[in-house]
């Protein structure tokens, strides 16, 4: 990236640098950010709140560093020419300092491969594979790779805040010994770097202890998308990795098998930035959400199979109906739309896919009920996390 693409941020009384990145004004506490604010030129500081839980000295310095503890910033891509010097730049940037960069290009057809080799960086390392293994195939080939005790998965054209990595792994030296996944808020973007909006986050560290899905799935995938996690690489590797049945969808449902098998945390930070995709077509969208509904009541299917204590009532009797139900409300949001402007492919979709699972008449009547009572896709997706947490039906402590 040119030079004056380099931005400076304010870290615990240092300036550190970041290439390429353009990020927007936030803070360490769940403080609402104008919309659509430009992103750039912020001072990024600390709550001393929050750095006096990850045990800062009275200067504010960070006295946990993870112990040595190796991470791997995992970045597989494709076709990803126009963004992925800045992103590898952002993850060259972190304050962090036990860190290698792992690089995998999934046969791309651009530039992609190139740019990134012509990085030059002794943490870096550009693997291209012999073949595309497909989007998932590829974070698992990363797993296989990484030298690190811990995966940072960072998607091609999203960033690391300069922080990021460090604040994960003193984190992470808090959490239970056998923790699994950890979590953190996302800056949101569309694809020009303008700040569109930031997920929600907790006012503080939150562990929860592994469990059942049944315990937990009400709420949703609120561990968002591989650029926003951490996870414990030998642990991930022990359940079988991403499970490519699921593509598109095998992220969140291995957050799922994380959380069933390890201690998970959610940390009060927004640690990266996320662009949108790009909008496409109106063809492209009715056939992303077509897809998007049979996939995740796919998912769903697959977990109620798996629960020992549910698998013998049919779904529709169960607590995955209510599931279903939460799941679909989004999808007949975009089927009434569409519907409007003379497209009947999304209702179609969703009517088949609920009558295959006998669950037509009950996801209907929930989302009338809901609408109702002035409720929308945003703000059932969107639950504040005192909410979050106290619809768990697992333990979980706030640190």
């Amino acid at each position: 990236m040119a030079d004056d693409a380099l931005q400076a941020f304010h870290h615990r009384g240092q300036y550190v640098q970041l290439v390429g990145g353009l990020v927007g004004k936030i803070g360490f506490e769940n403080r609402p950010c104008p919309r659509n604010e430009l992103v750039g030129k912020y001072r990024l500081e600390l709550s001393g709140t929050y750095t006096r839980q990850l045990g800062a000295d009275p200067a504010g310095r960070m006295t946990d560093k993870g112990g040595g503890m190796l991470v791997s910033v995992c970045i597989p891509v494709y076709n990803m020419e126009s963004t992925i010097e800045m992103c590898i730049r952002s993850a060259l940037a972190q304050t962090y300092p036990f860190l290698e960069i792992l690089v995998t290009d999934n046969q791309s057809t651009d530039r992609t491969y190139e740019l990134a080799r012509s990085i030059g960086d002794e943490r870096l390392r550009v693997v291209r594979n012999e073949k595309n293994l497909g989007a998932y195939g590829n974070h698992n080939r990363c797993l296989e790779l990484a030298k690190g005790e811990w995966v940072k998965f960072l998607h091609g054209d999203d960033e690391l805040l300069p922080n990021c990595v460090e604040e994960f792994a003193a984190a992470v030296r808090r959490c239970p010994p056998d923790t699994g996944l950890v979590g953190c808020g996302a800056i949101q973007c569309d694809q020009s770097g303008r700040q569109d909006e930031r997920t929600r986050v907790p006012s503080r560290i939150v562990v929860m202890n592994s469990a059942p899905p049944s315990e937990f799935v009400l709420e949703g995938n609120f561990f968002g998308t591989p650029t926003m996690v951490l996870v414990h690489r030998e642990r991930l590797l022990s359940i079988g990795g991403f499970d490519l049945s699921m593509e598109p969808a095998a992220d969140g449902d291995c957050w799922i098998a994380l959380r069933k098998h390890f201690p998970s945390a959610y940390l009060p930070l927004h640690l990266v930035v996320i662009r949108d995709d790009p909008p496409g077509t109106v063809a492209q969208r009715i056939r992303h959400l077509m897809r998007g509904c049979k996939d995740t009541i796919r998912g769903i299917e697959k977990w109620h199979r798996l629960d020992e204590r549910a698998a013998s009532p049919p779904l529709a009797d169960t607590l995955y109906g209510e599931w279903v139900c939460r799941e679909m409300f989004r999808f007949w949001d975009a089927a009434l739309l569409y519907m409007i402007r003379g497209e009947k492919g999304i209702f179609d979709a969703l009517w088949a896919e609920l009558g295959r699972i006998g669950m037509r008449g009950r996801s209907l009547k929930y989302y009338v009920i809901k609408r109702g009572i002035g409720k929308n896709s945003l703000s059932l997706r969107g639950t504040p996390w005192e909410i979050k947490l106290s619809a768990l039906r697992m333990p979980f402590s706030e640190l």
